[in-house]
């Protein structure tokens, strides 16, 4: 099973959804999945387990998760007590930077979060008030459309980031959960396939640096990933392609080795099977 790549209803001129209190089981859950636009996740109430690019957050009431673009997860929620959250979806359009004369901008504050991996900033009983308070806002303008309703929805999202990245959530260690299942080698294994996806991968190398035999290691890591170890590094090898196609004027072929493809035609060939697209039309297309 390869990440599921998101895809949102035709929404041009207002790139912006809201799930609002939505009760999901295991089985009703999304598979490992990725998408271009940005997520924020409040939970109500439940428990459960996310697996948020390469570490794993419990999921309690209270809990916010911020996840930028580009970014593999997958929500666990407990069978028995399911967790219920509610989801803010919005493309980079809805948050781009406009120059008022300071530093910050909504669009930096999520590639602090994806750097510095600050998935679960914690918040007190005040900001998840406010948290809720704001989703509520969000809600009730949706519902009665009334004039402005997307001007105020967006400007109230605005204000959701402003005030959780003024919480100085930089200064926090957010506490991964323990790895369940008997697999600690497990948040090493990401890590390291993290920091060598330039490299040869192979599932005899991996299971061998984490000390477990190859079919242990593919039932356990499908088991918590949600996907095979043949799909994920390739999900990692196209995200982290497209980031450099944004960011880089390096040549195509150049991007393919960096990201670990032995070919120039199986990047090709992986990288339209991910996102639709030839890397040349994804990066002219980002460019407009």
């Amino acid at each position: 099973m390869k990440a599921m790549r998101k895809l949102f209803p035709n929404s041009e001129l207002f790139p912006f959804q809201l799930i609002y209190k939505d009760t999901k089981s295991p089985q009703s859950e999304l598979p490992n999945h990725f998408h271009d636009w940005y997520e924020i996740v409040y939970v109500y109430s439940g428990k459960g387990m996310f697996f948020i690019d390469t570490a794993f957050y419990e999921m309690k009431a209270g809990d916010v998760f911020l996840i930028p673009k580009d970014t593999i997860h997958r929500a666990m929620p407990d069978k028995h007590d399911p967790v219920t959250s509610s989801i803010l979806f919005f493309s980079p359009l809805v948050i781009q930077n406009v120059p008022l004369g300071e530093a910050f901008d909504l669009p930096a504050f999520f590639e602090s979060v994806r750097k510095g991996k600050l998935y679960r900033p914690p918040l007190d009983r005040h900001n998840q008030t406010m948290l809720r308070r704001h989703i509520e806002t969000i809600r009730e303008e949706l519902a009665q459309s009334k004039q402005g309703y997307r001007f105020a929805a967006r400007l109230t999202l605005h204000r959701i980031i402003l005030e959780i990245s003024r919480m100085g959530i930089m200064d926090f260690t957010v506490t991964e959960a323990s790895m369940p299942n008997g697999a600690p080698w497990l948040k090493e294994i990401l890590l390291h396939m993290e920091n060598n996806l330039s490299g040869h991968l192979t599932l005899s190398a991996l299971a061998h640096e984490a000390l477990v035999s190859p079919e242990h290691f593919s039932r356990v890591f499908k088991q918590m990933t949600g996907m095979n170890l043949t799909a994920y590094i390739h999900t990692k090898r196209i995200i982290k392609a497209r980031n450099l196609l944004i960011e880089t004027t390096l040549a195509i072929p150049i991007v393919a080795e960096h990201c670990g493809f032995e070919s120039l035609p199986h990047f090709h060939r992986t990288f339209k099977k991910y996102t639709g697209q030839t890397p040349a039309a994804f990066r002219k297309e980002s460019q407009r």
